[in-house]
């Protein structure tokens, strides 16, 4: 008798396993994932995309798809206050820096520069800032991504466009740094 109930139960239990959706395995699996792996606060991790880099890729093949995101936009007109997720039509400075984000690392985070600099990623010192970083310029009031020697690449920032500008000390940019974010 106890034998036949633990087989029922298997059976029970492997048939529900047959007729449980994708989606719900899918959902599981992606939050099992992302909660394996440390995402920077203000950030989700998005099943939605299939980023370059998968969250148990190497600190420098982040950095790499970041890059490859970010240069891929090089040119993108600049939209004051897009919100939505325009590749290659256009966006404005914290909507370029999610989509990049997103598009890398599958990364989800609020467009808004404001909450960017508030509530995403871990700070760091200005002097330990590493490529790949989210730079924040006056409070907010403008958003970028370190690309190292020197420079960010972002959207804006007087260009009209996704470009680099200069972010050596000294330079206009470098002296209205208000925090640095490590996103990984």
């Amino acid at each position: 008798m106890f034998k036949k109930k633990v087989v029922s139960l298997l059976t029970i239990g492997m048939l529900s396993a047959a007729f449980v959706s994708p989606s719900f395995v899918s959902a599981q699996t992606t939050a099992t994932q992302s909660a394996s792996f440390n995402l920077p606060p203000g950030v989700t991790y998005d099943p939605s995309i299939q980023p370059i880099a998968p969250l148990d890729a190497t600190r420098e093949d982040k950095t790499n798809a970041v890059l490859m995101v970010a240069k891929s936009q090089l040119g993108t007109p600049y939209i004051w206050g897009t919100s939505k997720d325009r590749g290659g039509s256009g966006f404005d400075c914290s909507n370029y820096t999610a989509y990049v984000y997103r598009h890398a690392l599958g990364y989800k985070m609020s467009g808004a520069s404001r909450v960017q600099a508030s509530s995403v990623g871990n700070p760091v010192p200005k002097s330990q800032m590493e490529v790949g970083d989210l730079v924040i310029f006056d409070n907010g009031a403008h958003i970028g991504i370190y690309a190292g020697n020197g420079q960010m690449i972002q959207e804006g920032g007087g260009l009209k466009k996704v470009g680099y500008l200069p972010l050596k000390p000294g330079s206009y940019w470098y002296n209205h740094i208000t925090s640095v974010k490590r996103m990984y």
